[in-house]
């Protein structure tokens, strides 16, 4: 057909219409297209943005206002805290002075029962001064010990007669070894020295001797010394002897270990 150009397809201006009409054709816009601002739509995005920066110092000083809080409590409780723990120190200074108060009390009272013990001991040592014992002399059944002890101890030493015996009894407890010692008490404590100085060569030989009538506390400090005495003796140091809660020298000084 003429007019038509290729045979069964019509011209492109028929088709669209002119080149004119299409580039000043405006596209129609779809709902979901976002649409470029215009000038009517400043003021509301003004506003949306003045409020985005009221709420977001809002919300800064509100963070602020939170801060600020904390750490008047966070120094509250520091206060606190701190002041518990010089109430815990005050506590403790007090603890440590009632301490030493009482060390102090202690040592007094310990200074104070050391000398009454040691003056205790000085008087009992005191109320056996003419007491001396018998250690190992056989029992025999229904003995007068008095009687016993002239006549199997006393009648050994050369002046037996001039020892005046003012009591004596059976003392301790026995054992299948040793019998309970015979604890003798004379009138005067120049009878008991005489029988100490002497027992030594009156005894020789016999299955008894004599000891002095010592206090517990002598006897310990006694019983403490005496591998050392014997040591000292055996090596030809120095004689020593265990008198008055002590063991001295030939001086009668206290001897030191």
């Amino acid at each position: 057909m003429p007019g038509t150009g290729r045979r069964g397809r019509p011209p492109l201006s028929q088709k669209y219409g002119s080149t004119r009409a299409i580039l000043t054709t405006t596209p129609r816009r779809n709902s979901g297209d976002a649409a470029s601002p215009g000038p009517d739509d400043l003021p509301n995005w003004k506003a949306a943005i003045d409020a985005f920066q009221a709420t977001f110092v809002r919300s800064i000083n509100d963070l602020q206002a939170s801060f600020e809080k904390l750490e008047v409590e966070i120094g509250k409780s520091i206060e606190f805290q701190a002041n518990r723990i010089d109430d815990l120190f005050d506590k403790m200074a007090d603890r440590d002075m009632q301490h030493a108060d009482l060390v102090q009390r202690i040592a007094v009272l310990e200074d104070t029962l050391s000398t009454k013990d040691k003056a205790i001991n000085s008087l009992e040592r005191m109320s056996r001064r003419n007491n001396f014992r018998i250690v190992g002399l056989p029992v025999k059944p229904g003995e007068n010990c008095e009687v016993l002890v002239r006549d199997q101890v006393l009648s050994l030493f050369e002046s037996a007669d001039d020892v005046n015996i003012e009591r004596c009894h059976r003392d301790g407890r026995s054992t299948p070894e040793r019998p309970p010692h015979v604890l003798v008490r004379c009138l005067s404590f120049k009878d008991k020295l005489y029988v100490m100085k002497n027992r030594r060569t009156a005894l020789e030989g016999k299955g008894f001797f004599i000891v002095d009538d010592l206090t517990r506390t002598d006897l310990a400090e006694k019983k403490k010394w005496s591998a050392k005495v014997k040591q000292l003796y055996d090596s030809g140091t120095i004689k020593l002897r265990f008198a008055g809660g002590n063991w001295r020298d030939g001086s009668g000084k206290p001897y030191v270990f």
